[in-house]
């Protein structure tokens, strides 16, 4: 339990870290697509298509981190509902997330690899398609084994009790 405890850490520093690095990044090629726009009347024709995936990257890299902090939607009616009726509510919205989760990244591998025999690239620059796929599906990776460590410590904690 110590070591998924310790892994879990650091891939949530992980997340965290390469999110802000990649606002970092789109926040950059925003200002010099502006500045190269506005003063030199030339558009940088790859500004657009990075900072997309940029964003798609860092938007899956916070779900991942929203799950390992346990900030994800919740809905009260539910947690209402089970803890009426003495149902450990923590498990079943974890267990939930988690099957979610190994759904998306059984169809994104799929697609990934759809993509990759397909050797689709990006329009502007010419990147593999199948990288952007495959990098999204490491992030619902990331996101599963956060949430089944949230499992196993939730069935930890109720063996102790």
């Amino acid at each position: 339990m110590l070591i998924l405890k310790k892994l879990d850490s650091g891939f949530s520093s992980f997340e965290m870290t390469l999110a802000g690095l990649l606002l970092l990044v789109m926040s950059v090629i925003a200002f010099l697509q502006v500045i190269t726009r506005y003063c030199f009347f030339y558009s940088l024709v790859w500004s657009e298509e990075i900072t997309r995936y940029c964003m798609i990257l860092m938007t899956f890299m916070g779900a991942a981190y929203a799950v390992a902090k346990q900030d994800h939607i919740s809905i009260d009616l539910l947690s209402d509902f089970f803890k009426k009726h003495h149902i450990p509510i923590a498990l079943i919205l974890n267990l939930m997330v988690f099957l979610f989760l190994l759904v998306c990244v059984a169809y994104g591998s799929a697609l990934t690899l759809s993509t990759w025999e397909a050797d689709q690239r990006t329009p502007a620059i010419g990147f593999p398609m199948f990288i952007v796929y495959a990098l999204v599906v490491f992030s619902l990776i990331l996101a599963a084994f956060h949430a089944f460590v949230r499992i196993v410590s939730i069935q930890k904690s109720k063996e102790t009790a």
